[in-house]
């Protein structure tokens, strides 16, 4: 037997020891374990919010099945997650598989998930049902439980615009306007407004605040148009002609239209016509074209190609007033006072409720009072 230093005899701890740890044993492993447990499960919701972040994005983009195959691992991996629930609402919804979205959401309500994206979403399922009053309360409640989220009061006064009660659509947007006004959606919402009730400048105004910032096409277009019908002519231009210079843009004719129109006013022919073209290209037998044609050449002094082109658009819609109209006044324009006088008396028989000054004009130059009057 060993002694210590003062002479005392060493206990002998080997066996202690081992007893003690075989008695510690079963209490460290379990905390090991639920160590582990956790350390997994904490890391399969990171993985878990990173395939729903890929879900949400592939279903934005409209890649349905991609999003589809992204969320069933996310469910797989986190499937206690009610916010999970309201993405998989997201998906029926893209898939047109109204009832099992709504099945899910009363789920997710349970859940404990988001009530103000469960309303909106709940709204966006009556709209697709066409049940628009039921939709706007469900809007309406969505923006109760989250006054900050622009996509909720959006989503109100989208509502709203379809039943053409736009003035009281702004007027709701105006009294959110100090904590959203500062959202490119929010000044896309006034935007719309605006066009609805044909305030263009207004609306120009606001879609130059959403161009500020972000500049996609669909917001140029917008904006181009909105300076268009405003009478804003050149600061039109250069927005429209962005639009039209995208490669893989598929411009409308009537976007061309509206640029050749801005063009012809600016004193730009040349530029006109050539979108003129590209339209009747296209579309050989569209009257607005033509009818800008007539007018491209009168402005140039060309009245035979002019009255040949408002002719030929005659012969094409015979009972459109705006036709009747241009043909006659180009044959007043080129002498023909007896075709301008047929043609205006013709506009007042078929169109009598058209505003037409220029046949007011011609009947009166050219009509002869009876004798003794």
């Amino acid at each position: 037997m060993s002694r210590g230093a003062a002479g005392r005899p060493l206990r002998p701890v080997a066996g202690a020891l081992a007893a003690l740890s075989l008695l510690a044993l079963p209490g460290c492993q379990t905390a090991q374990r639920q160590a582990r447990r956790e350390s997994t499960e904490r890391w399969n919701r990171v993985r878990a919010e990173v395939k729903a972040k890929l879900a949400a994005d592939q279903l934005a983009a409209g890649h349905v099945d991609d999003a589809a195959a992204e969320l069933t691992e996310a469910l797989r991996l986190d499937a206690a997650n009610p916010q999970l629930l309201l993405l998989q609402a997201r998906l029926y919804l893209a898939q047109g598989n109204l009832s099992a979205a709504e099945r899910l959401l009363t789920s997710a309500r349970q859940a404990g998930a988001d009530p103000g994206e469960i309303e909106y979403l709940l709204g966006t399922i009556a709209e697709q049902r066409l049940q628009w009053d039921e939709a706007l309360n469900h809007f309406v409640r969505a923006v109760n439980e989250d006054p900050a989220e622009i996509t909720y009061l959006a989503a109100v006064v989208q509502n709203m615009l379809q039943f053409g009660e736009a003035a009281e659509a702004l007027r709701l947007l105006r009294s959110y306007e100090d904590e959203l006004g500062w959202t490119s959606a929010y000044q896309a919402a006034v935007a719309e407004c605006c066009e609805q009730l044909g305030d263009w400048s207004g609306a120009a105004a606001a879609w130059q605040r959403v161009a500020n910032g972000s500049d996609p096409p669909a917001v140029q277009e917008r904006l181009g148009m909105a300076l268009y019908r405003a009478g804003r002519w050149g600061e039109a231009i250069p927005y429209l002609e962005q639009v039209l210079a995208r490669p893989a843009s598929e411009p409308s004719a009537a976007l061309r239209l509206a640029l050749a129109d801005c063009l012809l006013e600016q004193g730009r022919t040349a530029a006109a016509r050539e979108q003129l073209s590209l339209v009747l290209r296209d579309e050989p037998r569209n009257l607005p074209a033509l009818q800008r044609l007539a007018r491209l050449f009168a402005q140039q002094g060309q009245l035979d190609r002019a009255r040949r082109t408002a002719e030929h658009l005659l012969r094409l819609a015979p009972h459109d007033p705006s036709a009747l109209e241009l043909a006659a006044g180009l044959a007043l324009r080129s002498g023909d006072h007896r075709r301008a006088l047929a043609l205006a008396h013709r506009l007042r028989q078929e169109s009598p409720n058209f505003d037409s000054p220029v046949a007011d004009e011609i009947i009166a130059r050219l009509e002869q009072p009876p004798d003794g009057q």
